[in-house]
């Protein structure tokens, strides 16, 4: 089992099926979920991803896109990781 780290890129043509990658992206993704992989989002990623959907129409369309990414995902356990920053958090 491994760490399988997805782009942006990835997550969009999975949820556009008329992107030119869309075939590709959801085979990566199934051969990492096959092989037992743990995937992970980065925030800067999963950010860029809602602002296609933001800009269509704000809220509606970003739940949306969520969602979509989620039903994509499938049973894929999904959970929230931080990121050590090697910063001390400002003070006061």
């Amino acid at each position: 089992m491994a760490l399988t780290i997805l782009d942006a890129g990835v997550i969009i043509a999975i949820l556009d099926s008329s992107d030119a990658h869309h075939a590709a992206a959801r085979e990566a993704v199934t051969q990492a979920r096959s092989r037992g992989d743990d995937l992970a989002i980065p925030a800067s990623a999963y950010a860029e991803v809602l602002v296609g959907p933001y800009r269509q129409s704000a809220s509606m369309a970003a739940k949306n896109a969520i969602q979509g990414w989620q039903s994509q995902a499938g049973s894929t356990p999904m959970r929230w990781l931080p990121v050590p920053s090697g910063r001390k958090p400002p003070s006061g």
